[in-house]
């Protein structure tokens, strides 16, 4: 079982998730299950009680508050609630060392949790950029970015490069203790992460999760992932019902 957290609407007074992200926990082979943001501890330990794997899915700006700065101009959209369940399931699920997979504001969780800063405004930090906020369908790879040969990302994919698809304006900034960069855009900005400790904790920029149909390469991270987590529930006892 495969937990992925979910986008809180607080004026609307509910939880939702978009289908891409279950799409892609099925097809390949994981059981996923949605996680409400409830930042009591005992509902954290409860929620990795009952999961093999963790993935952080995409959403707002994090508060810089929890990375040590203040707000700078750029900064968008932030959600208390979410950052305040987010974190310490994060640190929580490294503790256990259960496979944890971010994508795009998870990337930038996994690193604040850990330890790490972010950019919050790419065009104020980033000379001469790229686009990082494509107008483009979320399917369509808009820029390339370049795997570390010798990390973890780079055996899944097998290549030296990928084209991604890019929907943020925060980036990872200092990498956080343990992790390791494994992808980067050629305007040097952090594309993925990982712990060189942890048996899968990677965390990517882009949203492979929306080109699962449209680039047969994008499969092996989740798959990866699952398999990740199939062996933790193999040798991890669960404590849920």
């Amino acid at each position: 079982m495969i937990g992925i957290t979910c986008y809180h609407d607080w004026p609307e007074g509910r939880h939702r998730q978009n289908d891409t992200y279950i799409e892609a926990i099925k097809k390949a082979g994981g059981l996923p299950i949605l996680l409400p943001c409830l930042s009591a501890l005992a509902d954290i330990h409860q929620h990795l009680d009952l999961v093999h794997g963790l993935l952080i899915s995409g959403g707002p700006d994090v508060d810089p508050l929890f990375f040590g700065e203040e707000p700078e101009m750029g900064l968008g959209k932030i959600h208390p609630l979410m950052d305040a369940y987010e974190i310490p399931l994060i640190k929580e699920a490294l503790r256990r060392d259960m496979p944890l997979f971010g994508i795009c504001r998870g990337v930038q969780m996994l690193n604040v949790a850990a330890g790490g800063t972010l950019i919050q405004h790419i065009p104020h930090t980033v000379a001469k950029s790229l686009l990082h906020q494509q107008q483009a369908p979320r399917s369509y790879m808009t820029h390339a970015v370049t795997l570390r040969q010798g990390t973890q990302l780079a055996a899944i994919f097998q290549a030296d490069s990928l084209r991604v698809n890019s929907f943020h304006h925060q980036a990872v900034g200092k990498v956080a203790p343990g992790f390791v960069i494994s992808a980067q855009a050629l305007d040097g900005v952090v594309e993925a992460i990982e712990s060189g400790d942890a048996r899968f904790a990677v965390g990517v920029q882009w949203h492979p999760e929306c080109m699962w149909n449209e680039e047969h390469n994008y499969d092996a991270v989740f798959t990866a992932f699952v398999a990740a987590a199939v062996n933790y529930g193999r040798h991890e006892p669960q404590h849920g019902v």
